[in-house]
């Protein structure tokens, strides 16, 4: 494929009784292989932007309104319930952020797979359940003989994760979506989940859009960062423009506030205040309620402007420069 596998394009969500859409223009593409991280805190739309581009929004009362998603040259946005089918859990497959929810409790970890395998791959049972098998030992799942016939709850918290891996990759999906998969862990499990997906994703050339909140995890995984704030991306480009030249206030933000392993006796930054509320957005600037920045300026909501190679910002003041930085705020020792 010489273009994006995934491309979309003017993405718009809309919740019945909010006059403002709740993810509003979203655009980004991504070519095999590359892993695209959706960043930013609770609230800010990148969950709704999976599900959109799953087909698995709750409608009502969330509703696509405008938009597309070419994937592999078709668009996700107006494919019929069958087409969809065909593809979602075949050639694109999601990981959710927690596998006791997602998992069904009434059956065993291998049938979960096998049926993912036989509608996929119009195979007899016997060859599923031997897929199954090989993919809980991809995903290094201790005892996977075992592990096959036991049920979700018998499984630790790290292996639920692994097995959901599993099922996500056991079709070998072009496109996978992974939803905070490592949130629920502790830090030991999370960074060998984190570790494995890589390892699996360069042996299948998968691409990859990982959501998270977590920066450490985009330093180790991403290829190219979309910052989302108030249902909007606010920035874009590559891991390395983000971290070494952030030219967002939220982004600037989201970076200062990063633990350090320099100097104890410095501060944390904060972004201060929360994200709005759906419905109660600012009409211009999403982010002016708490940039430090906001003049009346800000009441016009700013493009998305390439500042050169690729790296997108929707400020009207950007490029900013060191020395224009503000004095944010600080919190705790």
């Amino acid at each position: 494929m010489t273009g994006p596998l995934l491309e979309v394009r003017g993405l718009t969500v809309a919740l019945k009784g909010v006059g403002q859409p709740i993810v509003d223009d979203v655009g980004f593409a991504l070519a095999p292989g590359e892993t695209l991280c959706l960043v930013g805190e609770s609230g800010c739309g990148k969950s709704l932007t999976s599900l959109a581009l799953m087909g698995l929004l709750q409608s009502p009362p969330l509703k696509v309104i405008a938009g597309t998603a070419r994937f592999a040259g078709e668009d996700l946005l107006a494919m019929d319930t069958a087409r969809l089918r065909e593809i979602r859990g075949g050639r694109m497959a999601m990981i959710f952020q927690e596998p006791m929810t997602s998992l069904n409790p009434g059956l065993r970890i291998g049938e979960q797979i096998a049926e993912s395998v036989r509608r996929h791959k119009g195979v007899g049972q016997a060859e599923a359940r031997a897929r199954a098998l090989e993919m809980l030992r991809r995903v290094r799942i201790p005892a996977p003989e075992k592990r096959l016939d036991e049920f979700p709850h018998q499984l630790s918290g790290g292996m639920r994760q692994r097995a959901m891996i599993a099922m996500a990759l056991a079709n070998d999906p072009e496109l996978l979506i992974a939803d905070e998969p490592t949130t629920a862990l502790d830090v030991t499990i999370q960074a060998q989940i984190l570790k494995l997906m890589k390892s699996l994703q360069q042996d299948t050339g998968a691409a990859m859009v990982l959501i998270t909140h977590d920066l450490g995890v985009v330093a180790e995984m991403a290829d190219k960062v979309a910052v989302m704030y108030g249902g909007r991306i606010v920035e874009a480009g590559t891991a390395e423009q983000l971290f070494t030249d952030p030219q967002h206030p939220y982004t600037i933000g989201l970076m200062s506030s990063m633990p350090s392993l320099g100097d104890r006796r410095a501060r944390l930054v904060t972004v201060p205040g929360t994200v709005p509320p759906p419905g109660a957005m600012p009409p211009g600037c999403r982010f002016a309620t708490r940039c430090p920045f906001a003049t009346a300026a800000c009441d016009a909501a700013p493009a998305l402007r390439d500042l050169g190679a690729g790296h997108g910002v929707a400020c009207h003041f950007a490029p900013l420069v060191a020395g224009d930085l503000p004095q944010l705020r600080s919190t705790g020792t």
